[in-house]
């Protein structure tokens, strides 16, 4: 029986082992300061973007953040990204910086949910809905992450309700995961 029960045992810890290594954990940090860490899928696509020179910004705007992109290797059309902008401190200045970007990543937007909730002990604002890219259907989900009394990350998913459904676990907790480790 005992050696039973160390198989069983030895078995779950196997089992639990492998799903923990299914995630990678990557920190974001931009311009020498780390912001926040998250878990992403072993089999997904990273790009951890790059950084633009602080000093060579047009006077009066703000530099271009480093962007953090995930996409699943399977070929399946969706896209995450992850950044925090320059002197954003707020959700009202995160409306207004989106707003300022001018991004026409979709048309026909409908936005079905708005939302507060608390996240890992940081305040999100969340929001999603419908739209178009290039004619096809598309899910949107924008979340707005108070990391610090100063710092807000924003984070953005668009795919087709058939990526939404297919990755909608993965996309849950690779959010889910997200951390504050501001220095």
């Amino acid at each position: 029986m005992r050696k039973k029960v160390l198989c069983l045992i030895a078995v779950t810890l196997f089992i639990l082992g492998g799903v923990a290594q299914a995630q990678v954990s990557i920190t974001y940090s931009a311009y020498g300061k780390q912001y926040f860490s998250m878990a992403i899928p072993d089999n997904w696509q990273v790009n951890v973007g790059s950084e633009e020179n602080s000093a060579g910004a047009p006077k009066g705007e703000r530099p271009k953040s480093r962007l953090i992109s995930a996409m699943p290797q399977d070929g399946t059309p969706l896209w995450f990204g992850m950044w925090v902008p320059a002197d954003v401190e707020n959700f009202k200045e995160a409306k207004e910086y989106i707003d300022s970007l001018g991004l026409d990543l979709l048309t026909d937007v409908v936005t079905t949910e708005r939302k507060f909730e608390t996240l890992n002990g940081m305040d999100v604002y969340y929001a999603g809905g419908t739209g178009k890219k290039e004619d096809e259907n598309m899910d949107f989900y924008a979340a707005f992450v108070q990391l610090s009394k100063k710092t807000v990350a924003v984070a953005i998913y668009i795919g087709p309700h058939a990526t939404t459904v297919s990755h909608g676990d993965e996309l849950t907790r690779m959010f889910q995961s997200l951390l504050s480790v501001e220095q």
